[in-house]
């Protein structure tokens, strides 16, 4: 079905006008190099885009981290410095001594010291301390409200039992110690002892706004239309440019699922129905992964614009070679169209005719191929003759050879033999054998038979020599199923065994094995006729291989011929192969196409 539709459609094409036809040929020429051209320059710049894209989206990751690390780092450096000064204030001051949980002084100093360090540290949004006497000292008054849930929160109760480091809560929102109920804030806490004697004398307790940090990357970070957000092991957002978002979790899952689980640091891939540039790199110290992107469509705008204009410069291209094409066909038709009537007259059967062109142009040599391809027809017409000739010469020049007096003679002089010994049984056989040999040998005429014909053929001339020659070899034939029903030019096979038996095993001076085996390889019948005898000397292996072997020559000019009837039958590729060493025996290959009756 394809194929006729295939077969169609180049019909249809042969068909049309030369000004059609040269259209077609321009279109794709003409598109399809620029298709290439917009699809390969679309893939390069884009891929050149990402990578630069990523470079720089993690360039700037990197400050962005460095800048947040040096942010948390001061955040703990404050609560040293606090721990210092709070024990200086509560300790080493001797006004303090006295009543500390009273002492407006004592206020006023812890909460100086609060607000100096804010001061030196701006990162840190608002400080608290707690004493052990539930007291709260803010550099904020809104921090002091909710006392009751300062006292019991679970916070302060960790900070508590811990052994003095530093502990970092997550971004989480909370209406006591804090500014306002609403704002997102990341708390370091810390249990502030003597420095002396280790006792407890309070909980130190720094806040840092979330914004604060989405302000970094909001200054650092630029991707056009694209984002920054910080999410940590579960998925959960800790900061992001959209407050909506934050402390929420990521909303695509599978933009989620590719966060949590994806070892890569940099990906392009479809989230919500959109190709996007992510980038993750991680926050030491927080498990945190500062995710950046990028929506592919806003970095590849000016590729598509690219990509547009190679499409409008093909079809600019289009109309300048439709304007080509009809002035090709005015220029070219004319001429071809009177080398085409001399064509017809040529495939009507006309050879003496001969094209006329002035011009030196295509057009012109052409004509002057026309006009050689004429002339070489009629030398191939009459070498085809020749040949035909040659090869009847050939065929009844075999056929005279193998029908030879001396042989009928020979075998009715063993059928004589065996009467005269009383074995009627052999003497029906070698007179079956000689009859069928002659019936296959003339075949009605027929220039091919199966080669099933043609072994059954040659078992009927091997048992007759069999009898004469009983003590000098003994025959085999291995010829698979397949390749029987295959024609072979009649009496193919025959020369080779005789050339065997008379050259090959007669001389050998003990009993010799001749073999003769058939298969399909490759869809081409391959046929061995191979003995053990003396071998063929390497002088006339030489001269088999450079074709000088002469009617004379009595071990080579029958294969010579066989030889040659196959190549004038089937082709070059076809014929016959020898190998042979001298003193070991001889290999005869002959290759023929499959072809059956059907």
């Amino acid at each position: 079905m394809i194929f006729s539709q295939k077969r169609l459609s180049m019909n249809w094409f042969r068909n049309q006008r030369i000004r059609y036809k040269i259209i077609f040929i321009y279109f794709p020429l003409i598109f399809i190099p620029l298709f290439i051209l917009g699809f390969v320059s679309n893939h390069v710049y884009t891929d050149a885009i990402v990578k630069k894209t990523i470079k720089n989206v993690s360039d700037n990751s990197s400050l962005i981290i460095t800048r947040i690390t040096g942010m948390l780092t001061n955040v703990e450096s404050c609560a040293n410095m606090l721990t210092i000064n709070l024990n200086k204030v509560i300790v080493e001051d001797p006004q303090t001594q006295g009543a500390p949980e009273t002492s407006l002084q004592l206020y006023t100093q812890i909460t100086n010291q609060l607000s100096f360090a804010l001061l030196v540290f701006p990162d840190v949004q608002s400080a608290a301390f707690i004493d052990t006497s539930n007291r709260v000292f803010g550099s904020n008054l809104l921090l002091e409200r909710n006392l009751e849930q300062i006292r019991s929160s679970e916070m302060l109760r960790q900070i508590d039992s811990s052994s003095g480091n530093n502990i970092w809560y997550p971004m989480q929102r909370r209406d006591y110690l804090t500014h306002d109920s609403g704002e997102t804030v990341m708390t370091l806490g810390k249990r502030i002892v003597n420095i002396y004697t280790g006792q407890k004398l309070g909980i130190l307790v720094l806040n840092i706004k979330e914004s604060s940090l989405s302000s970094i990357y909001q200054k650092i970070g630029s991707i056009q239309d694209g984002s920054y957000f910080i999410v940590n092991e579960q998925g959960v957002v800790v900061s992001s440019q959209q407050p909506q978002e934050v402390l929420q979790e990521v909303a695509d899952p599978a933009l989620k699922s590719w966060i949590t689980s994806s070892t890569h640091q940099s990906d392009l891939t479809s989230f919500q129905h959109e190709k996007t540039l992510v980038v993750s790199s991680d926050v030491p110290s927080f498990g945190w992964k500062l995710i950046s992107m990028a929506p592919l469509e806003s970095l590849t705008a000016d590729t598509r614009k690219i990509t547009l204009l190679i499409v409008l410069i093909g079809f600019v291209c289009l109309f300048f070679a439709l304007l080509g094409a009809g002035m090709l066909s005015q220029l070219i038709a004319k001429p071809i169209m009177g080398l085409t009537k001399h064509m017809k007259k040529v495939k009507e059967g006309t050879l003496d005719q001969e094209f006329q062109v002035d011009s030196e142009d295509e057009i012109g040599l052409l004509a002057s191929g026309f006009n050689a391809m004429i002339q070489r027809i009629q030398e191939l017409l009459t070498n085809v003759n020749f040949e035909q000739k040659k090869k009847r010469e050939y065929e009844l020049a075999l056929i005279q050879a193998q029908i030879k007096p001396h042989f009928l003679y020979n075998t009715l002089d063993v059928i004589y033999t065996l009467s005269e010994m009383g074995r009627a049984r052999d003497v029906q056989r070698t007179t079956k054998a000689l009859a069928d040999f002659y019936r296959v040998a003339l075949s009605k005429g027929r220039e091919t038979i199966t080669l099933e014909e043609e072994v059954r053929n040659v078992k009927d001339y091997l048992s007759i020599q069999r009898i004469r020659y009983s003590d000098v070899f003994n025959y085999e034939f291995d010829i698979h199923n397949d390749a029987l029903s295959g024609l072979i030019p009649k009496l193919t096979i025959q020369p080779l065994v005789e050339n065997a038996i008379y050259h090959g095993l007669k001389t050998k001076g003990s009993l010799g094995l001749l073999k003769v085996t058939g298969e399909i390889v490759e869809g081409k019948i391959r046929i061995r006729v191979s003995d053990d005898g003396v071998g063929m000397p390497p002088d006339r292996l030489e001269a088999w291989a450079m074709n000088q072997i002469t009617p004379q020559d009595a071990i080579g000019f029958g294969m010579r011929n066989v030889n040659d009837r196959i190549r004038l039958y089937f082709g070059d590729e076809y014929g016959l192969q020898i190998q042979s060493q001298l003193g070991q025996g001889t290999e005869v290959t002959l290759w023929l196409p499959f072809q059956s009756e059907e």
